[in-house]
């Protein structure tokens, strides 16, 4: 008798757990990692299982929140991946991360999460450093595939976040601490996961990154105000005797649109090659979203092309579908086919290659090929996000002022 009491008290008290859900407030997660264990935050808005991630200064909502079960899920719809867990209690959450494609499962990571925390890195030690400012960046894992970038730094007290850039677009809103001479700074939000553990030494910042499943790289950042990325309107190239570009490719809907079609005819038009899977697209489509509403009546036209990676419209369709709606697009995105070269090379033969998603064309009224933009740097970038834009919206003005 005892015992049937006991369980009837741990199924009822399991059942009140489930209808009440997770507390409100912040919350802060860690996911078992290569580099060990790498924090994440995120914010329970609401008893109506609103939930946010937050890195840095971005608060993002890529998904409703559900019970499967006994089971919260946490669903990033655009990056086809989610956090599931059982609330042991309303302050704790014990589970998994899981990342899919085409509907399978590709891996999962363990994370456990607790209610009530704001921090990112439990710091032990006071902050002895000061990271603040520019660096020139390499990431290598031997001598035979170094990577430049240019890393940004903002330390408040032990608080640090900051950016890397990319010629492929930038590492979005790192978030971290000082833990007396050490930088530790992460990453999560539902599409890649990234972390670095580093020691300031002399003027150099050196340690190692870690990213996705088992990638880990070296890294130095010598403190550089001077650090900047090759001209990023130089990588990406039309071959020679070129100097437009054409496509026949299907929307979402499968109707065939064309840069012959009539909507097209004597328009300045934006050509952004882009995946729904991509952070850096998600940032250039969130400009291009309010921009093109603002210029479409003056003479201005945005065309998306979505290399997803399922070959088959009826699975990448809806996915394409999905990322118009959450971020309000109104333009065309056509679905393009598989993120590879060789699809690439078929879509858009006139191409020497690609070197990263998204890249972005701008056309002018004839047609013409005027500018080819590789990389993205989003809002995580602060000042070259800011100049991008004027830069961006100059262009389009002096294109639209051609006879």
């Amino acid at each position: 008798m005892k015992s049937i009491l006991s369980l009837l008290f741990f199924l009822l008290s399991s059942a009140i757990c489930f209808a009440q859900g997770p507390v409100t407030g912040p919350w802060r997660g860690e996911i078992d990692h290569i580099g060990g264990k790498l924090p994440f935050n995120f914010l329970v808005k609401n008893n109506k299982l609103d939930i946010r991630m937050q890195n840095g200064s971005e608060i993002a909502n890529l998904g409703d929140a559900y019970f499967r079960g006994d089971s919260l899920v946490i669903p990033f719809e655009l990056y086809d991946s989610e956090l599931v867990g059982a609330l042991k209690n309303s302050k704790s959450l014990v589970g998994f991360w899981q990342k899919k494609r085409n509907g399978k499962t590709l891996y999962r990571i363990p994370f456990q999460a607790q209610a009530g925390s704001t921090a990112r890195f439990t710091p032990t030690k006071p902050a002895s450093i000061q990271v603040s400012g520019k660096y020139s960046a390499d990431f290598w894992s031997d001598d035979s595939n170094h990577s430049p970038g240019v890393m940004i730094l903002n330390q408040q007290g032990s608080k640090v976040t900051g950016t890397v850039l990319k010629t492929s677009g930038d590492y979005r809103f790192l978030q971290g601490n000082i833990n007396g001479d050490s930088l530790l700074l992460s990453y999560f939000d539902g599409s890649g996961i990234m972390q670095f553990r580093s020691k300031l030494i002399g003027s150099q910042i050196e340690g190692q990154f870690f990213s996705g499943l088992a990638g880990k790289r070296n890294f130095k950042a010598i403190k550089d105000d001077q650090a900047s990325l090759p001209d990023l309107k130089k990588l990406t190239f039309l071959k020679p005797g070129f100097d437009r570009i054409n496509f026949s490719l299907p929307n979402p809907a499968g109707k065939t649109i064309s840069l012959q079609d009539e909507r097209y005819k004597n328009k300045v038009v934006i050509i952004e090659l882009m995946g729904s899977w991509c952070p850096n697209c998600l940032d250039e489509s969130r400009f291009l979203a309010p921009y093109y509403k603002k210029m479409k009546d003056r003479g201005v036209e945005v065309i998306g092309l979505a290399f997803e990676y399922s070959p088959e419209l009826s699975i990448s369709g809806p996915k394409i579908e999905n990322f118009k709606k959450r971020i309000g697009v109104d333009y065309e995105i056509l679905f393009a086919g598989q993120p590879n070269d060789e699809t690439i090379a078929q879509v858009l033969p006139m191409l020497h290659k690609i070197n990263g998603y998204p890249t972005t064309f701008i056309l002018d009224k004839s047609g013409k090929v005027r500018e080819i933009h590789t990389g993205f740097s989003g809002p995580g970038t602060g000042v070259y996000y800011t100049d991008w834009i004027h830069e961006f919206e100059q262009t389009i003005q002096s294109l639209l002022h051609e006879k």
